[in-house]
C-alpha cells in the first residue's frame, strides 16, 4: 500500500473543499505537510437538548486482550483488541494525536491504511488541528485517539470533526483523562461528559472501562511534594490489595457495580463508539 494513500482524501481545513494540490481558491497553501488552519471560518454546532447519559446502554468491562501484534510505545493491545472483529485488511485509520507515531506497526500489523496526524510532532504524516481535521467526509473506518480529548480546547467541535471524517458505521477508539492531574490539559471527562460529548455527535458508546486509579495517577503524576506522592502510593496499594476494607461493596455489590465504580475512579477512560448509521 501506498504511503501517501491518503492525500487523494484530502480537504482544504479552512473551507472544507477537495484539496487535490499544494493549495486550495480559498487561499489555504500546504507548507511542508502542515495543514492546520490559516483562515478558518466560524462554525456552529447545534445540540438536541435533554440528554441523559445511561451508561446501562453500553458495556462496562475491560476487553480480553488478543492482539498479538507489536507492542506500541503507548500500549493500546486493549484498544485493538476491543475493536479486532471489526478490523479488515485494507481498512482506513487515522491515528489522531499520533505523538511518534507509535501506532503505525499495530495497524500495519491489522494491514490497515495508516495516517498519523499531529498539532506539533515532526513525525506526523501531517500536522492538523483536531478542530478542523483536513480530510473530506466520511474518509476513514477507524480514528484512533490515544490520550488526546483533554488537550482540545473543543472537544465538542473536535468530536463533530471525528464524526465527519468517520464512514457511517465507522468506530471511533481511544482513551482521555478523567482523574489525571493537570497536564497542560483543558477539559478532563468523567464517564457522563464522554458519553455527552460523543452522543452529541451521533456517535454511539460501544464500551468503556478503567485503565488505571487517580490515586496511583496523582502518585506518579502530580505536583505534590515526592513524600506526599509516595503515601498516597502506598494507599492506593492498600486499596488494592484489601478490598474488604469496603464490606459494603466487596461482599454485596454486584460485579457490574463494582465495574462502574472503577470506571468512577479511573485516571483515565478508555472507550470505543460508532458513528451510527445514515
Amino acid at each position: 500500500m501506498a504511503d501517501d494513500w491518503y492525500r487523494a482524501h484530502l480537504a482544504c481545513p479552512d473551507c472544507r473543499r477537495p484539496l487535490s494540490g499544494e493549495s486550495c481558491a480559498c487561499g489555504f497553501v500546504v507548507r511542508d505537510r502542515d495543514l492546520r488552519p490559516q483562515n478558518p471560518p466560524a462554525r456552529a454546532l447545534e445540540f438536541t437538548l435533554g440528554f441523559a447519559p445511561d451508561l446501562d446502554a453500553c458495556r462496562i468491562e475491560r476487553p480480553r486482550v488478543t492482539y498479538s501484534g507489536p507492542r506500541a510505545l503507548r500500549d493500546s493491545s486493549e484498544l485493538f483488541s476491543a475493536i479486532e472483529p471489526q478490523l479488515r485488511r485494507g481498512a482506513t485509520l487515522l491515528d489522531l494525536g499520533c505523538g511518534p507515531r507509535d501506532q503505525a506497526a499495530p495497524a500495519a500489523h491489522y494491514g490497515l491504511q495508516y495516517v498519523g496526524a499531529d498539532v506539533a510532532s515532526l513525525d506526523a504524516d501531517l500536522r492538523i488541528d483536531a478542530h478542523a481535521i483536513p480530510f473530506r467526509d466520511a474518509t476513514f473506518d477507524v480514528v484512533f485517539s490515544y490520550a488526546v480529548l483533554e488537550h482540545l480546547a473543543n472537544p465538542f467541535l473536535a468530536v463533530h470533526e471525528i464524526a465527519r471524517v468517520l464512514k457511517p458505521g465507522g468506530v471511533f477508539v481511544g482513551t482521555v483523562s478523567q482523574g489525571e492531574p493537570f497536564h497542560d490539559s483543558y477539559f478532563h471527562h468523567t464517564a457522563f461528559g464522554l458519553l455527552s460529548v460523543l452522543a452529541a455527535n451521533g456517535l454511539h458508546a460501544d464500551q468503556l472501562w478503567p485503565s488505571y486509579d487517580t490515586l496511583h495517577a496523582l502518585a506518579t503524576m502530580g505536583r505534590y511534594p515526592r513524600v506526599l506522592r509516595l503515601l498516597i502510593e502506598l494507599v492506593h496499594r492498600a486499596g488494592r490489595a484489601l478490598p474488604m476494607l469496603a464490606p459494603r461493596k466487596f461482599f454485596r455489590w454486584t460485579p457490574r457495580e463494582r465495574a462502574v465504580d472503577e470506571l468512577h475512579r479511573a485516571a483515565s477512560i478508555c472507550f470505543t463508539a460508532r458513528r451510527t448509521a445514515d
